[in-house]
């Protein structure tokens, strides 16, 4: 059994085998349709998600108790283990807030919490990285270093189909001032110190498509990446992105996943991107 144990929360849209492989405790978040009330990644799944999101209902998300933490750090310590907590951004959830409230249960105990300033694969390719090292046998310093590289190297870049989704929940940080640009104008959008920033302007789905590819490659230089492709109910979007990667420097590795309910009902349908870091 490893001597640190990684915790998450369900916006880094880890596969369910990914995370139980790595050994990695998931809290989930939740999404609501009126009174209906489902965990992320545990009671609904995103094409259902996303078909009702489609059809015109409205999503409202909510994060973590501090008695959801409790209960997950509290059956970690039982077994010895030191808990390294990575979670999404402050900036657009209160789930670090949560989960450093559950470890105030704990004053004696070795829990550290990092708010990662990322989201979605960004945040999932960070927790990935700390869960390997932890696998590995590092130690909680070790762990820790590395999920603080990581997530000072990760970049997120992604454009999503209408502001609306963003702009409702309150999600939309300084891309506010994109409101209202002109049709078929796709803004790129980061997330960049823990915020949605713009980054840049381009004029429809293909040219955004190929500028994404042209960024992550030149950032890459001649360093392999770990690249994570994100999308939302719009797989073809994440199929020609992969393909517009397939330069990349030898060792680099491109994977897709799904943007799960919670960060779907910010970001909206058709939402696609990527997240990458030097290997």
């Amino acid at each position: 059994m490893p001597e640190v144990a990684i915790v998450t929360d369900s916006t880094a849209d880890l596969p369910t085998p990914v995370a139980r492989g790595l050994g990695i405790s998931v809290v989930p978040l939740k999404v609501i349709f009126g009174k209906e009330v489902y965990r992320d990644g545990v009671d609904i799944e995103p094409d259902t998600f996303y078909r009702r999101l489609v059809s015109g209902e409205v999503a409202t998300t909510s994060q973590p108790s501090p008695g959801e933490f409790e209960t997950v750090y509290r059956e970690l310590l039982e077994k010895g283990q030191s808990i390294v907590s990575i979670h999404i951004s402050r900036h657009l959830s209160g789930t670090v807030n949560s989960a450093e409230a559950a470890r105030a249960l704990f004053p004696d105990a070795d829990i550290t919490i990092v708010d990662s300033r990322l989201v979605a694969a960004a945040l999932g390719l960070v927790v990935q990285a700390a869960a390997r090292t932890a696998r590995d046998g590092g130690s909680r310093d070790e762990v820790l270093a590395v999920a603080r590289k990581v997530i000072q190297e990760t970049r997120v870049l992604f454009c999503v189909d209408s502001l609306e989704y963003l702009r409702r929940g309150g999600r939309i940080g300084k891309a506010q001032a994109l409101l209202g640009t002109i049709l078929n104008i796709n803004p790129i959008l980061a997330v960049y110190e823990g915020f949605i920033q713009p980054f840049e302007k381009v004029r429809g789905r293909k040219v955004a498509l190929r500028r994404l590819a042209e960024i992550v490659v030149q950032e890459a230089g001649q360093r392999p990446v770990v690249c994570g492709v994100l999308q939302g109910a719009n797989q073809e979007a994440a199929d020609l992105l992969t393909g517009l990667l397939a330069n990349l420097p030898p060792g680099s590795t491109v994977e897709q996943g799904t943007v799960g309910p919670v960060v779907g009902a910010h970001a909206g349908p058709g939402v696609f991107g990527v997240a990458f870091h030097p290997r």
